[in-house]
């Protein structure tokens, strides 16, 4: 698994929306692509719906499929907001839900629950006796989700591991391995 490249609103702090990746991100999609071209292995590719994990499987010339269960955890009325506006303008809310991530969302979105239920159902889908390679681009969030299922570790734990940008996660024995790529 990964997350997408970086996009516009990872460079302006800004939570949620539908933006597209940056030129950093557009070299680590290049970078994906060399990766995977270079495996002896077939690769299916699954992002989530937003334009910024399709552009960073846009250069793998693999199948690939659109996910709506693997787009981001909804920040439901605060999506698109910058979070140092939402940490100075509501900061009763923020604190509680950093406090309480498992729980909390912001106003009328969701919980990492919430998101866990969603995504669980795509993971479902996965056939682990299937030749080949998965590679699942996706978000932050839903990757500490797919990390949480596929180590069998608390959700609780897991909604603070850092799922760092521009880096490969390999699935072995239960734990996942980064692979970096050096931007």
């Amino acid at each position: 698994m990964t997350r997408h490249g970086e996009s516009i609103n990872n460079i302006n702090n800004v939570i949620g929306g539908d933006c597209h990746i940056s030129e950093r991100g557009q070299t680590y999609s290049n970078f994906l692509s060399d990766y995977f071209s270079s495996l002896n292995s077939e690769v299916t590719v699954w992002t989530s719906e937003l334009k910024r994990t399709k552009e960073t499987a846009a250069n793998i010339s693999s199948p690939g499929m659109h996910w709506k269960p693997l787009n981001e955890i909804d920040a439901g009325d605060f999506d698109g907001l910058v979070l140092d506006n939402i940490m100075a303008d509501y900061p009763e809310l923020y604190r509680s839900r950093n406090n309480d991530k498992l729980n909390k969302s912001y106003p009328n979105g969701e919980s990492y629950l919430d998101l866990q239920k969603r995504v669980i159902k795509i993971l479902t889908k996965i056939d682990m006796t299937q030749n080949g390679t998965l590679l699942i681009v996706a978000h932050q969030a839903v990757c500490r989700v797919i990390y949480s299922y596929f180590t069998k570790t608390p959700l609780s734990e897991c909604i603070n591991t850092a799922i760092d940008l521009h880096t490969i996660y390999k699935l072995s024995n239960n734990k996942f391995i980064p692979i970096r790529s050096y931007l």
